[in-house]
């Protein structure tokens, strides 16, 4: 197989080697050998709680908020950031929600199967497909999920006629379970979720809690037709709702099965819903509603006939995947991907240049699995994209929004995946709405505020029972980092069609950080209090601490922010007492300063590091995924000053190489962003470590699936590596177009085409090496995909600059441009 996909010559038995199919609502990884397949089926929308969840006891009155806010603010002015620390733990309320395993399905080849197994997944058509055995013996499985129907659909072909049985389960609370129904033969579970699901590292009693209520929580189904060319029988236990809920090893087990005897083909068409309509809605419906909407999209699905279905799919999800691709210049060594990620492999160290196309396929990876996790209408990807077996997944499989939930989208506009983009702006616009509660509710501001964590319901207050430490606990900047990439989208697009629908939002988070802001006795305005996720410092007594005054990552978040709605207000002709207010705090808030060592200082006050070598880079938001933003008067394509540079690069440094695979991939951009291309290398010989070796720590990898390794798997990895390695070949947020910026020597030669620079101009190019391994540009090739996109560029490679003249929707190869006249 070509770099676009995945190989694997044994049977899927643990989590991290299934592999993923999806189509942004409906998820399932696939599991097994060419006997025996299990489909861990996910649904976007399965969640615990509701909207109420945000009402649950736990918070302080708005009184006693206010007070504990006033008297942490006091002693951060004294010096007792501990105090402080301690005094914010009151404001936390509970925790959010969780994201929960939806079914399981195992379709099985009874008797003896085939002892050999090749399975693959074709990023391309998103496929999978499993063999095993030769000639009357043979069996093959075909997997697949279609967005234009909304059903997933399993295929089994044997070479003779052969007995399967099917059997289905959850680890929810089951509440029916069919394996025969008046429609022909199907497959039928009726479920009901928690109310409450506490995070795993949370010491909540009981962790899961069920009511029973209606609209106290969602219910849900799953309804799968059996397409056959035999006989089928059902053996069915009737499911006892009032029996208690059993810790859940294999949710398919006991309670019957369907049985096709004598049959050569086999297709399971498969579909889930459940009573989830929307994040500030409370659940309507009950699970035979949901049965009833899942149902109808199997039949529609049948009616339609699966080779219908299955072109309708194809080319949807290629209208997407086909828009960019990585070809390194090399042969593609043959065989298991897995074999591949270990034989690149070193010690303590990966050798990626081995295997260029092993880092072509990761780079595809992150755009297959954003595609399939994350599209117009379904909620965002979570911290597992869409894919999760555990009733208590890490984390909660939620969307933690200091970092993690961003980086899932830093690929989605620069390497031509914008529409992937919606379901975070439908969650920004939810987030509006329950954080202008949260904001009257604890600080008695304006405008709307979020913090470190959310949901499917959008929950925003701070969470962690009075019991966690505020270093990431307590965040209320999460909605400006999350406006950020409204911005971010709307440069590339062909209107502001975006920015305008949002102003109100855009505008009202400002607002709350306005109140959100404090101004010391020289007039300046800083955030108090302050944490810099997820990080903490010494204080001068030596104690630990995590809350301060005006951390770099607020500053730079508030500035970046106040400045586009003073941009925006100006564009769209609007006057607004929070714009005048914005345009009066610009000149006198805060900036990050050179602190200790000529490192970025991460707060206000040079503190010392606690952790040197912290995963987090809060500090360094601004270099990436943020852009320079000139001081009032410079020209829009001014550079950062030097002094700030050098200290950004020093934190960096300090930092150093070694860190979770999510953090391995923020640096990846980061030395992008400062053309540092060996260290871009140093970095890839990290990110390419297999996870099978116990490195100990927070060591990140890959999986033998190539789910990157936080650990455990967090998708983050894998979509932020996408992006990183797009800037190290394509920038475009200096106010001209960059090319091979940071190329790494892992891909001594090759081609990239379909990648994005603003503000909407695909860019293909090409390269290789001289005798001396220096980059020698070998094509480029620029197409303005709308008008606003036509008109003069500026191109940049190395120290050579051209200008080109582009037309909406007409290639130019621009290469004679930036080429040496000796080349």
């Amino acid at each position: 197989m070509s770099a676009h996909g995945l190989v694997s010559t044994a049977p899927a038995e643990r989590w991290e080697e299934g592999m993923p199919l999806g189509n942004g609502g409906l998820g399932a990884m696939v599991l097994g050998d060419a006997r025996t397949a299990r489909l861990v089926v996910n649904d976007d929308t399965a969640w615990s709680g509701s909207p109420a969840s945000a009402d649950e006891p736990g918070l302080p009155d708005p009184g006693r908020a206010r007070e504990l806010l006033a008297r942490a603010r006091a002693l951060i002015a004294t010096g007792n950031h501990v105090g402080a620390g301690r005094l914010l733990r009151g404001l936390q309320h509970r925790h959010g929600q969780s994201y929960l395993p939806f079914a399981e399905l195992e379709i099985t080849v009874t008797g003896a199967g085939p002892a050999d197994v090749r399975r693959t997944l074709d990023f391309r058509t998103a496929t999978q497909t499993t063999h095993g055995g030769h000639g009357a013996d043979a069996v093959s499985r075909t997997t697949w999920v279609s967005r234009p129907h909304g059903v997933l659909v399993h295929e089994v072909v044997t070479g003779r006629p052969r007995d399967l049985s099917i059997r289905a389960g959850s680890r929810l609370r089951l509440l029916h379970r069919s394996y025969a129904g008046k429609s022909g033969d199907d497959v039928v579970l009726h479920l009901l979720m928690p109310a409450d699901v506490a995070p795993a590292h949370d010491p909540v009693d009981p962790p899961v809690r069920y009511d029973d209520r209606p609209g106290a929580s969602l219910r849900g189904a799953l309804v799968a037709r059996v397409l056959h060319d035999g006989s089928a029988r059902a053996w069915t236990t009737p499911a006892d709702p009032a029996a208690p809920d059993p810790v859940v090893d294999d949710p398919v087990a006991g309670n019957g099965r369907l049985v096709v005897t004598g049959a050569t083909r086999l297709t399971l068409v498969v579909a889930t819903a459940t009573t989830y309509r929307g994040p500030v809605d409370a659940p309507r419906g009950d699970e035979w509603d949901a049965a009833l909407d899942a149902r109808a999209r199997v039949e529609d699905a049948v009616e339609a006939g699966p080779e219908t279905v299955r072109r309708e799919q194809v080319a949807d999800h290629r209208g997407l995947y086909d828009r960019a691709e990585l070809v390194p210049g090399s042969a593609e060594p043959p065989g298991d991907t897995a074999r591949r990620l270990l034989a690149v492999n070193d010690g303590a160290v990966a050798r990626p240049e081995r295997d260029p196309h092993l880092l072509a396929t990761l780079f595809h990876y992150g755009r297959y699995l954003l595609i399939c996790s994350s599209r117009p209408g379904t909620l965002p990807a979570n911290l597992q994209g869409i894919w999760n077996r555990e009733l208590q997944p890490p984390w909660s499989s939620n969307f933690t929004t200091n970092i993690n939930l961003q980086m899932n989208y830093w690929p989605a506009s620069t390497t031509n995946l914008a529409e992937t983009e919606e379901p975070l702006f439908d969650l920004i616009r939810a987030l509006a709405v329950t954080g202008r509660r949260t904001a009257r509710r604890l600080y008695d501001a304006d405008g709307w505020v979020a913090h470190h964590n959310t949901d499917a319901w959008a929950y925003s207050l701070p969470v962690g029972h009075g019991g966690h430490d505020p270093k990431w606990a307590f965040w209320p900047m999460a909605g400006l980092w999350l406006t950020r990439h409204v911005a971010e989208h709307a440069a590339f697009e062909a209107d502001d069609t975006l920015l305008t629908s949002l102003w109100d939002v855009l505008r009202d988070a400002a607002a709350f950080t306005l109140d959100w802001l404090v101004r010391d006795a020289d007039g300046w305005w800083g955030t108090s209090p302050s944490t810099s996720p997820e990080n903490d410092f010494r204080t001068a007594d030596g104690r630990v601490a995590s809350v301060a005054s005006s951390s770099a990552c607020d500053l730079d978040l508030v500035r970046d922010h106040l400045a586009l709605v003073v941009a925006e207000a100006e564009r769209q002709g609007i006057e607004d007492p929070v714009v005048d207010r914005a345009r009066a705090v610009l000149p006198r808030l805060r900036r990050p300063r050179v602190g200790r060592g000529g490192a970025l200082a991460e707060w206000e006050d040079d503190f010392e590091q606690h952790d040197p070598h912290h995963r987090h880079l809060s500090p360094l938001v601004r270099l990436y995924p943020g852009r320079w933003w000139p001081a009032p008067g410079e020209p829009a394509t001014s550079a950062p000053a030097p002094e700030w540079l050098d200290a950004a690069v020093r934190l960096l440094d300090e930092r150093g190489d070694e860190s979770t695979g999510w953090s391995l991939a923020w640096k990846i951009g980061l030395r992008a962003r400062l053309r540092q291309a060996p260290a871009v290398d140093r970095l890839l010989r990290l990110m390419f470590r297999d996870m099978e070796t116990d490195r100990g720590g927070q060591s990140g990898g890959l999986y033998p699936n190539l789910f990157a390794a936080h650990p455990p798997f967090q998708i983050d990895g894998n979509l932020g590596f996408t992006a990183g390695l797009a800037e190290a070949l394509l920038q475009s947020h200096r106010g001209e177009i960059e090319l091979l910026p940071a190329l790494p020597a892992a891909l001594p030669s090759g081609r990239v085409r379909g990648l994005v620079a603003r503000p909407g101009i695909e860019v293909d190019l090409g390269w290789d090496r001289d005798g001396n391994g220096a980059p020698r540009l070998l094509a480029v090739t620029l197409r303005a995909r709308h008008a606003r996109a036509a008109g003069a560029h500026r191109l940049r490679w190395g120290t050579r600059t051209a200008t080109v003249e582009l037309a909406a929707g007409r290639a130019v190869e621009a290469t004679g441009l930036l080429r040496p006249a000796a080349s």
